[in-house]
């Protein structure tokens, strides 16, 4: 079993690091926007299933926070775990066997901790081909470090997966599941304001394959931030302005922006737009994308001006001459507003009232649904 240590002479070098790197920030011009990289002061390779080196037990002490990562071979399959994901049901499900990984956790007045991270492999769906674990002070004035967890899953498109483990003021034990991402690799923890906060950022999977495919669509950041067991989002705080007016002046640049009515621009869009929300510069950023949107988009929204109860047997869509397609800005602002990067009274002074636009599909629907009956009889 492997054991680090983090001596005393190696806490004192990096603190003077930090403090260094905190005297050395940037002026308030543009540079002092971007967010600062935060290393952690320890950090171990747990697991790769391409170098046996790092497939060992590992042991970690910090201060007065022990953690070990266990394995066990030849067990069942977890359906769940500490890095969590869907294969991991399926692959429990099948009744085979795997490798384990398990975290024990021990710090004073808390009971022991122990929790299964997830089964080890490299290439078979279900398990991780990587492990890697971080120590941070995630929260101002904490006494204990928090533990974060990464692997990466494999597969298309996937995934980087990561939880943070910590223990709380009264005795008790966090385990917080991190977004999901591409790639691989620790998740970067990052000092946004340069005033010695940690956040994560990470862009909006919820953009991800809506106005184009997954390969083109632009996912606006999002902060997060740790704190007493919680992953909050604190975008929008104040003290982030600056980073998020800074986003949209380098996001429109000539090597990044797809040409205006092509087919990749409407993805691009979407994620420009949020961020011009975020930055408090919406209407600049909508009339950005009034001027480049694809009206011709393969990824617009269709809706039916038939009822289903017209349609006839045996139909499972709608009849061709009754489908309509819901323009590109309509369909953006009423995205905006479902994930909450814009209000109610902001969609409606885009010209977008959800409600008068349900409305009037509805009076549509109904029109042209009688009007289909009168011509149908029996």
């Amino acid at each position: 079993m492997r054991y680090l240590r983090l001596p005393l002479h190696l806490c004192l070098f990096l603190a003077a690091v930090c403090c260094t790197q905190a005297l050395a920030a940037p002026a308030q011009d543009d540079f002092s926007a971007v967010a600062r990289d935060v290393g952690p002061f320890a950090s171990a390779i747990v697991f790769n299933a391409a170098d046996r080196s790092f497939s060992q037990p590992l042991s970690v002490t910090v201060g007065e926070l022990s953690m070990r990562v266990e394995f066990a071979e030849h067990q069942p399959c977890p359906s769940h775990g500490l890095l969590e994901w869907e294969e991991q049901a399926t692959l429990s499900r099948s009744g085979g066997l795997c490798k384990v990984a398990t975290l024990v956790a021990s710090a004073p007045g808390h009971p022991d901790f122990r929790q299964v991270i997830a089964a080890l492999g490299g290439g078979g769906k279900g398990t991780l081909s990587d492990l890697n674990l971080s120590f941070y002070y995630l929260e101002q004035g904490a006494v204990l470090p928090q533990l974060l967890l990464s692997g990466f899953t494999g597969g298309t498109h996937c995934c980087l997966v990561s939880a943070i483990v910590g223990a709380g003021d009264a005795g008790q034990w966090y385990a917080v599941q991190l977004p999901k991402q591409n790639g691989s690799g620790p998740p970067w923890v990052v000092d946004v304001a340069h005033d010695g906060g940690r956040q994560f950022i990470f862009p909006d999977k919820r953009f991800d394959a809506v106005f184009p495919s997954h390969d083109l669509s632009v996912g606006p950041d999002v902060i997060y931030e740790y704190a007493q067991g919680k992953l909050n989002v604190i975008t929008r705080q104040p003290r982030f302005r600056p980073y998020m007016e800074l986003s949209v002046r380098i996001l429109p640049t000539e090597e990044d922006v797809p040409a205006p009515r092509s087919r990749e621009v409407n993805g691009y869009l979407a994620g420009y737009v949020a961020t011009s929300a975020n930055a408090g510069q919406l209407q600049a950023g909508w009339r950005y994308m009034l001027a480049r949107y694809n009206p011709q988009s393969p990824y617009l929204l269709k809706w039916c001006t038939l009822d289903k109860s017209a349609w006839g047997k045996g139909r499972t869509a709608c009849p061709a001459p009754y489908v309509r397609t819901v323009p590109y800005p309509q369909q953006l602002a009423l995205f905006l507003l479902q994930t909450g990067y814009i209000t109610h009274a902001q969609c409606v002074a885009l010209g977008y009232d959800p409600e008068k636009i349900q409305h009037e599909q509805d009076a549509i629907r109904a029109a042209a649904t009688a009007h289909w009956h009168a011509t149908h009889p029996g």
